[in-house]
């Protein structure tokens, strides 16, 4: 339940964020944070990262479905008391829902304004930040616990048949 909230705080703080960039900040225009650092620039992104397959809304809004209904499956089924997988999926499942209530409701676009001046980087928003760290941390949940948490369960599993006289 705890991850459940998570995922919904995440998704407010996506969707207020992007409320107060689109209330405050005029389109494609900048507010400079840290200088030669960070600003804040208004875009509308009606692709995936740096624009690929730009105006294609039903595809996003489909596999987004399609990842949404794939992570609850994920969520249901493989119950884990590992924290860093939790967090990773609510993490992911967040980001993911930020995004889609952008492509539905902000006519297939998703707001940006992130934007990191110190490289060549596509501007983008809190969402994509929930995404971008729910994988790495699903990355280091499979490197380094997914085998332990393999493991665990199996040994689980023969104690639990040789509890109920079948093993």
């Amino acid at each position: 339940m705890l991850y459940v909230i998570l995922s919904v705080v995440l998704v407010i703080a996506d969707q207020l964020t992007k409320a107060l960039t689109v209330k405050n900040i005029p389109f494609e225009e900048s507010i400079n944070v840290i200088s030669g650092i960070l600003s804040f620039t208004y875009i509308k992104n009606t692709g995936a990262a740096w624009g690929i397959f730009s105006g294609r809304r039903y595809f996003f809004i489909i596999f987004t479905a399609l990842v949404l209904i794939a992570l609850t499956f994920v969520i249901i089924k493989k119950r884990t008391p590992n924290k860093i997988f939790n967090f990773a999926i609510s993490l992911i499942y967040a980001g993911a829902v930020g995004n889609f209530l952008d492509r539905i409701f902000r006519h297939g676009s998703v707001v940006d304004m992130i934007k990191l001046d110190f490289i060549n980087y596509p501007v983008f928003n809190f969402a994509d930040c929930c995404v971008v760290v729910g994988a790495v941390l699903l990355c280091v949940y499979i490197v380094f616990y997914y085998d332990a948490d393999k493991a665990r369960k199996k040994e689980k599993t023969a104690e639990s048949s040789e509890e109920n006289g079948n093993g």
